[in-house]
């Protein structure tokens, strides 16, 4: 049996008013020390209930944003995907965060030759 949420991180209005910082850097630095902990937690807690729901071992990522250079985010995730190199050409789980609100989905999205 799998345990989800043995410890939850709350989400607290603070964690959502990083994305009104100005500035990619700043932005950046934020998330990283704010709410990067809490998507570790989290994806380390989900992914072994996701591994038994598809019948694989699945990976945590953590969005890096890696290739902005001037637009901060507007949003932020973690995803779980059943490869350990990345998510985004694979079909994938995300548990995310914005301004006014916390999202969950499975995606499918533009690098992903699956859609069909």
């Amino acid at each position: 049996m799998v345990t989800l949420f043995m410890r939850s991180p709350n989400f607290i209005e603070n964690d959502f008013e990083v994305f009104n910082i100005d500035g990619l850097e700043p932005r950046m630095y934020a998330l990283k020390r704010q709410i990067r902990p809490k998507f570790e937690m989290i994806g380390e807690q989900i992914a072994p209930y996701l591994s038994m729901l598809v019948g694989e071992p699945v990976a945590v990522h953590i969005a890096k944003h890696a290739r902005r250079t001037v637009n901060p985010p507007e949003e932020t995730w973690v995803a779980w995907s059943t490869s350990r190199r990345g998510y985004k050409s694979l079909p994938h789980f995300q548990f995310g965060i914005r301004d006014l609100h916390l999202f969950i989905w499975f995606a499918l999205i533009y690098e992903c030759d699956k859609k069909a």
